[in-house]
């Protein structure tokens, strides 16, 4: 007989406590170790954004990553990996009477692959049965119905794009308590699992470059004092002003100044200037989208193909246009999308100012075969002038940025601008032109003619350490490609010899 004299008094609540803490953990060690019901359990092992942030003031540690997938810009990319166990009895396909789904709020995945499995033949297995249309550009990953085995496990891992963070779950198993499908956090504490985990994160950073073509901006080999300006073409603009800030970022000496004003201004600019003050000209930098004209006192290099495209706006309901549908919309014959099976609207065409635009004459050489714009009836393409007699609608703009910026926001608008601008508006589509894809991918083997040679002119030849002659090999430079990619250009370097002339 047991004395628990010594103890004192217990009422009755704790009592009944201790009793409930008790049964619990007794049938919680039943359920997990003796009934072994159905049970999955999931832990998200990793979920973080991916990029390198640098201390502020430690410029040489600058790096720049970025990840793209199929030629495209993955933008606000994380990684999740995410871990599945069968912890319970057997369960069969059947079993599944609900799908289990993960979903990424605010999120969209953009690839998946099943990087460790047991047995093997599950992984392969699942993977075979999710086809990328099943979950890429949406926001949650549906596992196929299947068999998995008491102690089978599997892994998932994601790459995402957007600015959200967690993982939510949605499944049901028969013979499970609860639904059979629970999630377990990830191990804390110090010690041999955050070793593992280390590596694991490692392993995961390893497998992520070779899914990706991962970018990296590294610093320009040659450093230089003083100023440059550089004008001319509105379409590789953004890519010149990121090239210069990663310039500048390395070579605090550097003062660059970018001023776009179209190629045929930037390069009469230089042509006026050279001719009255040769020591402020040799600071200056022309861009052009083709050769420049007439223009013997200055020296040009071609640099990279720029790819351009014509942009439409989504609610037009046309994204895939002929040469010959082009022509005639351009000339006036064709003057609704629903002439060409899309919506009931007006096509409002937005163009560039004039001959100062070197996209302009890109467009009607390659595009047009020669032939002239028509005239504008509009301001500003959301209204006409003179509504009740235009038989067609048109404005101009005189930039890159204003044009698709106009045809972003008006219904029914089309325009033509350089492909890597265009791909940062939400409401536009990049056109195919008798079928074929606009992309840097299709330039070398020439299946797609809407594109041109961008050149950059100095007066004269630069001196050999000033900033010009510096600035202009960074430009053509290895370390400055992944920055020329990603604004839709093709750097001459990597083209067959001889296609930059």
């Amino acid at each position: 007989m047991f004395d628990f004299s010594g103890l004192g008094s217990i009422d009755l609540g704790t009592a009944v406590s201790l009793v409930s803490v008790i049964v619990t953990a007794i049938v919680w060690l039943l359920d997990r170790y003796v009934w072994r019901r159905k049970r999955l359990v999931y832990r998200v092992q990793v979920d973080a954004q991916i990029g390198v942030h640098p201390r502020q003031g430690h410029a040489r540690d600058l790096v720049d990553v970025e990840v793209r997938h199929q030629g495209e810009v993955v933008q606000d990319p994380s990684i999740a990996l995410l871990r599945i166990d069968n912890t319970g009895t057997d369960i069969d396909a059947a079993d599944m009477k609900g799908e289990l789904e993960f979903s990424f709020p605010e999120r969209k995945i953009v690839r998946m692959k099943v990087v460790e499995a047991h047995p093997t033949k599950l992984g392969t297995m699942i993977e075979k049965s999710l086809k990328p249309a099943d979950y890429v550009d949406k926001d949650t990953l549906v596992v196929p119905k299947f068999d998995i085995n008491h102690g089978d496990h599997f892994k998932f891992l994601l790459v995402l794009s957007g600015v959200g963070k967690g993982v939510a779950h949605e499944g049901y198993l028969t013979g499970g308590a609860n639904g059979g499908v629970y999630h377990e956090p990830r191990p804390r504490g110090p010690g041999r699992r955050t070793l593992i985990f280390g590596a694991t994160t490692l392993v995961l950073v390893g497998a992520l470059v070779a899914f990706f073509l991962v970018d990296v901006l590294r610093p320009p080999d040659n450093c230089a004092a003083g100023q440059v300006r550089v004008i001319g073409s509105t379409a590789v603009e953004p890519t010149m002003a990121e090239l210069r800030s990663a310039y500048a970022s390395e070579c605090s000496g550097a003062d660059i100044t970018i001023a776009a004003n179209g190629s045929r201004s930037g390069v009469l600019d230089l042509k006026t200037l050279g001719a009255q003050d040769a020591g402020a000209a040799s600071k200056v930098i022309a861009m052009s989208d083709g050769p420049a004209e007439d223009a013997p006192t200055l020296s040009g290099e071609a640099i990279a193909v720029v790819v351009f495209a014509v942009v439409v706006n989504r609610s037009a309901g046309v994204t895939a246009l002929t040469t010959d549908e082009l022509r005639k919309i351009y000339t006036g014959k064709l003057t609704n999308w629903n002439q060409l099976g899309g919506k009931n609207l007006p096509i409002r065409m937005v163009s560039r100012v004039g001959p100062a635009s070197g996209s302009r004459l890109v467009f009607r050489e390659k595009v047009l075969g020669g032939d002239q714009e028509l005239g504008i009836t509009s301001d500003d393409c959301r209204r006409d002038d003179d509504a009740a007699v235009a038989k067609y609608h048109r404005c101009e703009v005189g930039t890159t940025d204003e044009l698709l910026t106009r045809v972003n926001e008006i219904d029914g608008a089309i325009g033509y601008a350089e492909l890597g601008s265009a791909r940062k508006f939400p409401d536009l589509a990049a056109a195919t032109i008798d079928n074929v894809v606009p992309d840097t991918t299709k330039v070398a083997d020439r299946s797609y003619k809407f594109w041109e040679v961008e050149h950059a002119y100095t007066y004269k030849a630069p001196g050999a350490k000033s900033l010009t002659a510096a600035f202009l090999d960074y430009v053509r430079s290895s370390q400055a490609r992944p920055v020329l990619e990603r604004g839709g250009l093709v750097p001459c370097g990597a083209l067959p010899t001889g296609f930059c002339g």
